[in-house]
């Protein structure tokens, strides 16, 4: 026996919604080396349900072959031209920004930022950056600075920091020198160094050194351990010769 249970009609257009979006971003890829030879044209889908009213909110449970008294929806689709796709959608780069995909969320919340058309962390940012209340766009509680965190670490996956060099100058006080890519790349974080299993001050820092102070009375071993860490999801050990 089917499984037969109540819908939404939000979550049904939504949903259709989707798949449509889908079909759009797939058409306007295809155009760039190819152009349609055609265009979508109206499209109508009629579905027979029993409608219900229950605690303030309408469901509906699709009629099964045979079944008579149902309601019937009809739901139009207006045609499209290839222009029209051309001009409606925005293409995603090689480049683009992480993909929910990669972010450790749950099901339904992926599902409920889909809906609304967020596909990547730039989406959410986007949309974000101008105050959007999403809370209110998704109809959830969704906790959005545990999911910045958790987009902050999809992104640190992708791109970890890399050291190439670590030098050591002697001008007045000791200094370590550590250069590489994608160090310290958080602005709002001030990375923590310890030398050999001591606390000790960072000087300077951005995406490509970090310089990190002797602390005074201290010299270096034959070999020296060096711990920093550039952001909450970026930690690196170091072995340092003299």
């Amino acid at each position: 026996m089917t499984d037969n249970r109540a819908w939404r009609l939000e979550d049904f257009v939504d949903s259709l919604v989707v798949e449509l979006d889908k079909t759009r971003q797939t058409l306007a890829v295809k155009a760039i080396n190819t152009q349609l030879s055609y265009s979508v044209k109206e499209v109508s889908l009629d579905v027979n349900a029993f409608p219900t009213y229950t605690d303030g909110s309408v469901r509906f449970t699709t009629a099964q072959p045979g079944e008579e008294g149902a309601s019937k929806l009809s739901i139009q689709l207006n045609s499209i031209t290839d222009q029209q796709v051309r001009a409606t959608t925005r293409l995603k780069s090689v480049e683009a920004g992480t993909s929910l995909d990669e972010v450790e969320v749950d099901a339904g919340t992926r599902q409920k930022l889909r809906r609304i058309g967020v596909n990547s962390v730039d989406d959410l940012q986007e949309l974000q950056a101008r105050n959007v209340d999403l809370g209110a766009a998704t109809d959830s509680d969704i906790d959005y600075g545990q999911l910045a965190r958790k987009i902050q670490k999809a992104r640190r996956g992708r791109s970890g920091p890399a050291i190439d060099a670590v030098s050591l100058t002697r001008e007045d006080e000791p200094v370590l020198l550590i250069e590489g890519s994608q160090l310290a790349i958080d602005p709002t974080f001030e990375p923590v160094a310890v030398l050999n299993g001591e606390l000790a001050e960072v000087l300077s820092h951005g995406p490509a050194h970090v310089s990190v102070a002797v602390p005074a009375g201290r010299s270096l071993a034959a070999e020296n351990e060096v711990v920093i860490t550039f952001d909450p999801y970026a930690v690196v050990r170091v072995n340092v010769r003299t």
